[in-house]
């Protein structure tokens, strides 16, 4: 990679940059429409998760949706997805209702959960601050506190309080976990500082690397990253990033794609599914999370916000049984940066799975492909839910998988 491509690329990157900021105005005429678009939505799917609510010690009420199985298996412990930052729950319900994988694991006799975390769907402070946040959130507006949450807050009180929850639903003291970006990421950090890690029996991380690989294809996809990163802290401290896309829901917009490349592969997903994520899917952000991320993009390491913490170095106590999945296009967590993340991880029992070209599937699976491509129905969740099922139990002999990158069972 020559310094006279990087630099021109770089041009480009803050060419793109100044057209959304310039249409960025545009979008602000149409907002206050699309900010209550999501309560009115045709379909549960495609609104907050309300089925229930989880209840953190620091004060947030966390929604939940709870997918229930015809006929459950009572060998099989509840599933609980989550989703990553910047996103709500609608991330695992925008594609086609009968193959997306809550479906697909209700099918096969598993309770599942989706919730939104702080900061997503209709999740709030309890109380008037919350009260005053709902008028807000119909606004193009910043809601007040959004800016203050962490992901460590995540990890420390939302996390705990949805296990609780689902405890108190079905009795099960342990749930898979099944984490998408951060949503994986997040919980490598709970297992390491979590006092009851045993509470999660598997772990499944679909695109959620906490580490950089060291490489110039990788250090290139960082830096366009942190630069993104840094925009979205000083926007988000003024508007509300995420309903500020919503009408990219009805239009495009020059530029768009350079934005879409870090999260989908457009030749891999349906138009219609696209057209709902920037519509339901998409949230802000959280300024103090962005901020914590800062590290992570400049020095390729996952750390807690006051760096007390660095979680690439304690994935040796990482003793759960994982899954890692990996998409040959994802520019956000890339192979080598998931073999990284995957050797590191101390657990007897683990495995890495690729999906691309390269391992015999129909195309190189991007970040967010790996749940919206319409060929992951068959390609990525029938793999994820067999292992899950020889993992019902306990941990067990590593099952013989589609194209797995690694495996160990030491």
């Amino acid at each position: 990679m020559s310094d006279a491509g990087g630099r021109g690329r770089t041009r480009d990157d803050s060419k793109s940059s100044r057209s959304l900021i310039l249409v960025a105005g545009l979008l602000l005429a149409f907002t206050p429409g699309c900010a209550t678009m999501r309560l009115h939505a045709p379909s549960p799917d495609l609104r907050p998760c309300s089925d229930g609510f989880a209840y953190t010690a620091d004060g947030w009420r966390l929604g939940v949706r709870h997918f229930k199985p015809v006929s459950p298996d009572p060998d099989k412990l509840p599933v609980v997805l989550c989703h990553g930052l910047g996103l709500n729950a609608t991330f695992w319900t925008i594609t086609d209702p009968q193959t997306y994988l809550p479906a697909q694991l209700t099918a096969n006799g598993y309770e599942v959960f989706v919730f939104d975390f702080r900061g997503s769907g209709q999740s709030a402070k309890v109380g008037p601050l919350g009260q005053l946040n709902a008028g807000l959130r119909q606004t193009p507006f910043l809601e007040y506190g959004e800016c203050k949450w962490t992901v460590d807050e995540i990890i420390t009180y939302d996390v705990p309080a949805v296990l609780d929850y689902i405890k108190a639903e079905t009795g099960a003291d342990r749930v898979n976990w099944i984490g998408h970006s951060l949503g994986g990421m997040l919980m490598f950090a709970y297992l390491e500082v979590s006092p009851e890690p045993w509470r999660i029996a598997n772990f499944v991380a679909m695109g959620s690397s906490i580490v950089f690989a060291d490489r110039p294809e990788t250090r290139y996809q960082q830096q366009r990253l942190l630069r993104a990163n840094r925009g979205l802290q000083k926007l988000a401290r003024v508007l509300s990033t995420g309903r500020l896309g919503r009408p990219l829901m009805f239009m495009r917009i020059p530029g768009l794609d350079k934005i879409d490349q870090f999260y989908f592969t457009a030749a891999n997903v349906d138009r219609t599914t696209v057209s709902r994520f920037y519509g339901y899917t998409l949230e802000d952000t959280g300024c103090s999370a962005l901020k914590q991320l800062d590290p992570y993009l400049a020095l390729g390491r996952f750390y807690s916000a006051d760096r007390s913490i660095d979680y690439v170095s304690r994935l040796d106590e990482v003793q759960t049984p994982l899954l890692m999945v990996v998409g040959d296009g994802d520019i956000m967590s890339d192979v080598p940066s998931s073999e990284l993340t995957f050797n590191a991880v101390a657990s007897k029992d683990k495995l890495l799975m690729r999906f691309g070209r390269a391992e015999g599937h129909v195309a190189d699976y991007g970040h967010c492909d790996l749940v919206w491509s319409r060929y992951a129905p068959k390609e990525v969740f029938l793999p994820i839910i067999a292992w899950l099922d020889e993992h019902r139990n306990g941990p067990q002999t590593t099952p013989q998988s589609p194209s797995p990158l690694h495996s160990s069972n030491r």
